[in-house]
């Protein structure tokens, strides 16, 4: 479950920014729970895991920078977003409680939407989870489950029959879907194409040579030769962010 809290003493901007990240939130199938604040005293009492903070700068309880820096020694792992109009605060609060991001009032809804799934996109999170409506073996609806997407190694498009298998460690899914949309719904989670219709999570690549794809539980995977280019870039740009993680 991503835990997300929205803190702002001014309850009409409040509000906006909630439905605003409940919209986004709601649009990507993301398991989450918004909370908000108008106290950042309140906030800070509330002891509760938070992953994204969207902090107001200009509060007259206590400052968002200062709220912001109290926020990273309870949890050194947040993201901090600031809602700001004074542009003169950035580099006070990026010396200080090195906030991921800025969003300035009034707020738009793609920088919104940008710098979230940028935080989606670059964090391991284990407890992201997406629900699948599955199929038992005679292709009937069997209801749905929640899976970590961190623990699904692959999908696999089975096109005359417009399903996909679900493959994890140690059990198998089927479940109905558009691979395009799949895809489109998994790519800021760190899931690439190796060739058509395959989708791999890129964190369980122990390696690639030529084009075969090694995963961490032993599984070889091709990698389609037009595809090479593009599914290198990506498992670089996974890298990348990783190293600058540790």
């Amino acid at each position: 479950m991503l835990e997300v809290v929205i803190c702002d003493d001014d309850k009409e901007d409040l509000d906006k920014a909630t439905l605003m990240l409940d919209k986004i939130l709601s649009e990507y199938q993301v398991q989450y729970q918004i909370r908000s604040f108008l106290s950042a005293n309140e906030l800070l009492n509330s002891n509760d895991k938070i992953d994204i903070g969207i902090l107001d700068i200009s509060m007259e309880e206590l400052g968002g920078i200062t709220l912001g820096r109290k926020l990273k020694e309870k949890n050194h792992d947040i993201k901090i977003i600031y809602i700001t109009s004074y542009e003169e605060y950035m580099a006070q609060a990026i010396n200080k409680v090195h906030a991921f991001s800025f969003l300035c009032k009034p707020i738009n809804e793609e920088e919104m939407k940008t710098q979230i799934m940028e935080i989606l996109g670059q964090e391991k999170y284990p407890e992201i989870e997406k629900e699948f409506e599955i199929l038992d073996e005679s292709g009937t609806k069997a209801g749905c489950v929640c899976l970590k997407l961190n623990e699904i190694l692959y999908f696999e498009y089975i096109k005359r029959s417009r399903k996909a298998a679900i493959i994890m460690e140690d059990c198998r899914y089927e479940c109905e879907c558009t691979f395009e949309n799949l895809v489109e719904e998994l790519h800021p989670y760190d899931f690439a194409v190796n060739h058509r219709g395959c989708l791999i999570n890129v964190r369980h690549i122990e390696k690639i040579q030529g084009f075969h794809i090694y995963l961490d539980n032993g599984k070889e995977l091709s990698l389609a030769q037009k595809r090479s280019s593009d599914f290198r870039e990506e498992m670089n740009k996974f890298l990348q962010k990783t190293q600058r993680r540790e």
